[in-house]
């Protein structure tokens, strides 16, 4: 028995001591609900019953370690009703009875409410059991809802040891530990078909095994429909730049380490990464993955939300639980602030969703003990709330500027060797010279122009090729001119510069014949506008 099952069977022991009359358990894992049951059963001396929709109702039978059928005609969702008031002692567990807990379904909603004011004296327990959080508002002070975790280590080692066994393998006392850590994050059962399926393909069950498994933990993941597993080919060493970043990320992955705890260092919580546009930040994210060999996990805030009451507080939560399943763990979440967009009519328009969701997420930074490491990205910091910004949710908050002299010569550098070419043969001070303002996606777009460009003449790129794709490209630096500067003000006493350079004055671009984009005016109301000289 595990650590955790043994502190989720005490807590349903004492739970049950203490008169509770209904517990709710919200979990896939039945096999997991079934031991708990028993073992707490057992423990205080009541018999353990299961109805089912499908079975009615049968009795567990500890020496089979199976429920036994007692009668398979009581389908109907009033007879485990009937049959708790005819016994005591006993502990009633409902399997999947969430459907008659609609507002359409009064009489199961009344017969809850009788449980749950029943005659203490009579040793009666109800518990339901299902896959996800539902209940009506008339029986939330009435039941105690449990959430049970991710399989741990220890019991991912039994279902290994279980798959092991049944394809006629030895078990294992000490389990292939890279393999068990690869299925951290699946349900038992798809734990359990996540091993088999690496049997079957392979004939073998260790650590060569860990890519199959990996397979099959990302198809899981992606049915969530709000997480994505990324598998980073990108370094730290593609970053141009943004070496106070990089040093610090450097710095603190160390505290990874083994005996980085016993020396008083604490886990790292996470960082928030602010700033314009292609200057580095998810490409930053996609690095740390890389860099500390943590499975990097992508949050999709947009998909968080649901139409249903309560499902975007329930999508935040599970993302959230996988995320931690999985540690150590880094949780990647791209442009937050378009998730919080509707925060400034959150409670009028959406009926407060946007800030119970937020909620809950600010909640889990503040309170997490689990190692996930968080890295938001952020365009528009005036869409930000000032909750997120507060030191203490995250361990850092990060500015990231245009590259500058020095900085543009690094990122070209990088991406001509990406291409294939010898640097030596570009002129490349020339070229940072003339790419004043760029950002680094800026230079990417120009240097993938200009092999366009070289190809379709059929020769070899040159400098006069990424210079003419600099001519065609007009930067942010230009059409954002104004807001850049503000952004600068801001993060000048508010954040940490991701860069030790210092950067470079821009200059003004006054073209009123220059089309402009609602969007592309940052005006941050932060900022007081300075009055510049006729």
């Amino acid at each position: 028995m595990t650590k955790d099952t043994t502190r989720t069977e005490r807590e349903l022991v004492n739970l049950i001591k203490a008169n509770t009359r209904i517990i709710q358990i919200v979990s896939y894992e039945t096999l997991m609900i079934h031991a708990h049951l028993a073992g707490a059963a057992k423990e205080l001396g009541r018999t353990l019953y299961l109805w089912s929709r499908v079975d009615g109702i049968k009795r567990w039978d500890a020496a089979g370690a199976a429920f036994a059928i007692v009668d398979d005609g009581a389908r109907r969702p009033e007879d485990p009703f009937l049959f708790l008031w005819q016994h005591e002692n006993i502990i009633m567990l409902l399997e999947d009875f969430h459907p008659d807990l609609s507002e359409n379904q009064p009489a199961s909603i009344k017969r809850l409410r009788n449980v749950a004011s029943s005659d203490k004296e009579k040793k009666r327990t109800l518990v339901l059991s299902q896959p996800f959080r539902l209940l009506p508002r008339e029986l939330e002070k009435e039941i105690h809802v449990m959430e049970f975790s991710y399989p741990s280590y220890d019991d991912l080692s039994v279902i290994y040891n279980n798959v092991r066994e049944s394809y006629g393998l030895p078990a294992q006392a000490e389990p292939e530990h890279e393999l068990i850590e690869a299925a951290l994050g699946l349900t038992i059962m798809e734990a359990e078909k996540a091993f088999s399926l690496a049997f079957i393909e392979s004939g073998k069950l260790g650590s060569n095994e860990v890519p199959l498994v990996i397979r099959e933990k990302e198809s899981v993941i992606k049915k969530s429909g709000y997480l994505e597993y990324f598998h980073p080919k990108e370094r730290l060493e593609d970053v141009g730049g943004l070496d106070n970043l990089k040093g610090w990320l450097q710095k603190r992955g160390r505290a990874f380490e083994k005996g980085a705890a016993d020396f008083g260092l604490s886990d790292p919580r996470g960082i928030l990464l602010l700033g314009i546009p292609g200057t580095g930040k998810s490409l930053t994210a996609k690095a740390i993955g890389n860099l500390w060999r943590f499975p990097l996990l992508r949050l999709d805030m947009g998909k968080i939300f649901g139409g249903f009451v309560g499902e975007s507080e329930k999508n935040i939560r599970g993302a959230l639980n996988i995320a931690e399943a999985v540690a150590p763990s880094i949780l990647w979440i791209d442009e937050i602030e378009k998730a919080m967009s509707g925060l400034s009519s959150s409670g009028s328009s959406d009926g407060g969703t946007t800030s119970r969701v937020l909620g809950t997420f600010l909640t889990w930074m503040q309170e997490k003990s689990k190692r996930v490491f968080v890295v938001a990205t952020a365009n528009d910091i005036t869409k930000l709330p000032p909750e997120l910004l507060r030191k203490g949710r995250v361990d850092e908050i990060f500015f990231c500027d245009l590259p500058n002299f020095d900085e543009r010569q690094e990122i070209i550098k990088i991406h001509l060797r990406k291409k294939k070419r010898d640097t030596d043969a570009f002129n490349v001070e020339k070229l940072a010279e003339k790419s004043k303002g760029f950002s680094g996606a800026e230079l990417e777009e120009a240097v993938k122009e200009a092999l366009f460009q070289a190809f379709d003449q059929r020769r070899e790129v040159n400098d006069g090729d990424i210079l003419e794709a600099f001519s065609k490209t007009f930067p942010l630096a230009r059409t954002m001119f104004e807001d850049i500067n503000d952004m600068r003000r801001w993060a000048k006493s508010r954040a940490v510069p991701a860069s030790s350079q210092t950067p470079e004055t821009l200059d003004e671009w006054n073209d009123d014949n220059t089309p402009k984009l609602k969007q592309e005016s940052y005006s941050n109301p932060f900022v007081k506008k300075e009055k510049t000289g006729e």
